[in-house]
């Protein structure tokens, strides 16, 4: 499964969903990791603060009983976790050849096609 391919996209774009949010950063960190680019850095640090978003949103939770959870604490979850599965589709979308002769030709380290 290739970095940039149809299965990956689908793979890492499901993670936060499926996940209901609780390892959302997931497909950003295992991005930077493996390209070591600055803009995939920024792009897991950003999501790994949401991360703390939804853990602070359900420490912080004002509902009544302990099997429930509010409606502003779901809301951050989702919303959260639907802005990660978005930001995981495009990232691992397949490049066109463009992109890709564009991203071989700039090889400088620290720089990325994302910006």
């Amino acid at each position: 499964m290739g970095l940039n391919s149809r299965r990956a996209q689908i793979f890492w774009a499901i993670i936060p969903i499926a996940l209901a949010g609780f390892i959302l950063e997931l497909p950003f960190v295992w991005r930077a990791l493996k390209t070591k680019k600055r803009s995939d850095i920024r792009a897991a640090v950003v999501f790994g603060v949401a991360q703390l978003t939804v853990y602070a949103a359900f420490a912080f939770d004002q509902s009544d009983k302990a099997n429930e959870i509010s409606n502003l604490t779901g809301a951050v979850v989702w919303l959260c976790a639907f802005s990660a599965t978005v930001g995981a589709a495009y990232l691992y979308r397949p490049l066109s050849k463009e992109e890709i002769a564009d991203q071989r030709q700039d090889t400088r380290p620290g720089t990325s096609y994302l910006g």
